[in-house]
């Protein structure tokens, strides 16, 4: 029953009657009154709240499953429908595991069966079966409900839905993949440039100049030389891409492959740019075990890198010298250097510190593929003061 007594809010009370005997035979009954308001209300709150956090489970956008002491499913909120396509009366009391793909049900039943000492930070992947016979990817993360004892209630089974972080993943995996490939396509032209002109001016001299025989013979050679060197590039990046050992190998002169990779990448110099040769004094000529096309190709590559680093002209020394078992070749510059933090990375495809878009970041790795093919190492020092790269090719045999 409800009272508002005067100057006092309404109350609500609870009462019984209780009828008595009296002397005399008189009849009477004792009203006992009980205010009930602050205890409904408190009822109300806890209603209210109640609804709030069930409100709370269905809006979530993970799957927010509840489940007993060994994995039988008591709750299953609305995205766990939406996933699915099962709602919670016909999943309710059947079994978590049950909804996993096989061979992982059997992962899910251990780990209700040690429910007791799992880590509730420790997520894993399971797939989830659906009712249209597909599975989804969800990230599953369990935690244990506890009773005042600490004895386990239940488990609250939270997952997260990864087919749309797989989509996105697929497609930023694809982007890479088309700038990888752009890359490599401006990587291939800028490499090829360098023989193509070379055969390009040749045919110049041979198209104006045709009266004289020696001129004629070289040019020709030219061109036949850049066209080969120009095949030799594609080859050593289907080499870099399918590293294998090489088994075709000649004798190589070390200082004429030098002095061909100096005459094909010195129009990459810039002005005032000078050269100092080393060279081991020996009866013998300094021969390597290898492919020469290719051993002129990284140090081509190198010569690039070293001219590159000079933009306003400095020196360039290239050295040559027998050292036990293999010939060490030295290319260095006197630029500024490598900052420590890039050192490691040098070799790396597509790495590269300079923003013309001519340069690939492929010539390193290319050249550090190559020489490993032929058994070899490339080491790079560097300094403030310049840098120098150290080839060792293993000696002809």
């Amino acid at each position: 029953m409800t009272y508002r007594a005067p100057g006092v809010s309404l109350r609500i009370y609870s009462y019984s009657i209780c009828p008595l005997q009296l002397q005399g035979g008189s009849r009477g009954a004792i009203l006992v009154m009980d205010d009930v308001t602050d205890l409904l209300q408190l009822g109300e709150e806890v209603r209210r709240m109640q609804l709030h956090l069930a409100s709370i489970v269905d809006s979530a956008g993970d799957l927010i499953i509840s489940t007993d002491p060994k994995g039988a499913v008591m709750t299953w909120n609305m995205a766990a429908e939406k996933s699915t396509g099962h709602t919670h009366l016909e999943v309710r009391g059947s079994m978590f595991a049950d909804r996993i793909e096989e061979p992982q049900n059997h992962e899910v039943e251990a780990c209700f069966r040690g429910i007791a000492e799992i880590d509730d930070r420790h997520s894993v992947e399971w797939p989830m079966r659906c009712r249209n016979g597909e599975s989804i990817p969800v990230s599953w993360r369990l935690s244990r409900m506890t009773g005042p004892l600490g004895e386990v209630t239940g488990v609250v089974v939270v997952g997260r839905n990864l087919v749309e972080q797989r989509a996105m993943e697929a497609q930023m995996h694809q982007g890479e993949k088309l700038a990888a490939l752009g890359m490599v396509i401006g990587g291939i032209a800028h490499e090829i440039r360098n023989p193509l002109g070379v055969s390009s001016a040749a045919a110049q001299l041979m198209k104006n100049r045709m009266k004289s025989p020696d001129l004629l013979e070289e040019c020709i050679g030219r061109v036949i030389g850049g066209i080969d060197r120009a095949s030799l590039i594609v080859e050593s990046l289907q080499r870099f891409a399918r590293p294998g050992p090489i088994k075709e190998t000649t004798t190589v002169n070390v200082v004429d492959v030098l002095k061909n990779a100096l005459m094909l990448a010195s129009g990459e110099a810039a002005a005032g740019t000078e050269v100092d040769w080393d060279l081991q004094c020996t009866v013998e000529p300094l021969n390597a075990e290898g492919v020469q096309n290719l051993l002129e190709l990284v140090a081509i590559n190198l010569i690039l890198n070293a001219f590159q680093a000079m933009l306003n002209g400095g020196r360039l020394s290239i050295g040559c010298r027998r050292d036990a078992s293999y010939v060490v070749i030295a290319i260095g510059d006197t630029g500024p250097g490598i900052p420590e933090a890039h050192v490691a990375k040098i070799f790396d495809p597509f790495f590269t510190m300079r923003s013309d878009s001519r340069r690939s970041g492929l010539g390193l790795s290319v050249s550090h593929s190559i020489v490993r093919q032929h058994g070899g190492s490339v080491d790079v020092r560097t300094s403030r003061k310049g840098t120098t790269f150290v080839v060792r090719i293993p000696v002809a045999r």
